[in-house]
């Protein structure tokens, strides 16, 4: 099974994604949380950092956007960059963007998403789609497939809930299933991949599948994806190490160009909303780093998030 890795807004940045493929493995394809043009006419500064060609090996740049001028800018920078693939982000829910026809918030529109691609497809740079079921109702799915299959796309991930649903809610795999049946391109899932047992019955129940996004669940369990693959896991002590260098390295990367004590803890302390899964007594080990107040404080929580041993 080759697994990617879900972009998430606000934690996969090149910090996370660097330090995961470096001390723990597992995931064949990152995708960087989507970029977005600024006032018409270019990056800010982080998100230039997430796309230096010069940094990660297999990362895919995702953006978002829903005009021919946002497509085109994104295609030309990033084969000017040298990349060789994109992805077209048709599923964030978030609805300051949805209800600018943004991500999931375009589904209702495929005349715009037709239009954008007839002109805005290049040879030189591979698409793929990463889409939600539909945003008001899985009935837009239709449309929106007969018009992808239009066009040469390398794949499209599937995330099978509605855009108004949020993260809320069952993921709807019939839906799922019908996008396998309607889809003439190669599709990923994606959606409430948590542990070894949804991934298996989500293989269990779409035996055809070659490819998974996972998310959330691995930023839960950092060991998801070795456990996915079948590898031999790491003993107890061997992974509470690597989680001690994967967050080191963390720290380090954000202090060396973030400026403060406010700017490094506002990019550390939203990690352990997730991070601390992977800690034994984890309610005890999040409020700690909750509670944190400054740098001292806050290493001081997480020495004793370390001393509580990773869960089994």
């Amino acid at each position: 099974m080759k697994l990617s890795l879900a972009p998430l807004q606000g934690f996969t940045d090149l910090v996370f994604r660097r330090a995961f493929a470096k001390y723990i493995g597992g995931i064949d394809q990152f995708y960087t949380p989507f970029l977005i043009l600024q006032n018409g006419d270019g990056l800010k500064s982080s998100h230039l950092r997430e796309v230096d060609p010069n940094v990660e090996e297999n990362l895919i740049p995702q953006f978002i956007g829903n005009s021919l001028k946002e497509f085109i800018f994104f295609r030309d920078y990033l084969i000017e960059l040298g990349y060789k693939k994109m992805n077209w982000n048709l599923g964030c829910p978030f609805p300051m963007l949805a209800k600018k026809k943004k991500g999931s918030g375009l589904l209702p529109y495929p005349e715009m998403i037709e239009e954008i691609l007839s002109a805005g497809l290049d040879d030189r740079i591979e698409l793929s789609i990463k889409m939600r079921i539909g945003y008001e109702s899985s009935e837009e799915l239709d449309a929106v497939l007969n018009v992808l299959n239009k066009f040469n796309l390398s794949e499209i991930i599937v995330h099978p809930r509605l855009g108004k649903q949020m993260y809320k809610g069952d993921v709807d795999l019939e839906a799922f299933g019908k996008a396998l049946e309607l889809s003439k391109h190669s599709v990923i899932y994606n959606g409430d991949i948590c542990n070894i047992e949804d991934y298996q019955q989500r293989l269990e129940q779409f035996p055809n599948l070659e490819q998974m996004m996972i998310g959330r669940g691995l930023l839960q369990d950092l060991f998801l994806s070795l456990k996915i693959k079948g590898e031999e896991l790491p003993t107890a002590k061997e992974r509470l190490d690597l989680l001690e260098k994967l967050h080191g390295e963390i720290y380090d990367s954000y202090t060396s160009y973030l400026s403060g004590d406010t700017q490094l803890l506002s990019k550390l302390k939203p990690m352990w909303e997730y991070f601390s899964a992977n800690f034994n007594n984890e309610r005890k080990v999040f409020k700690a780093i909750k509670k944190s107040g400054g740098l001292k404080k806050y290493n001081a929580a997480v020495a004793f998030a370390f001393q509580q041993g990773v869960k089994e």
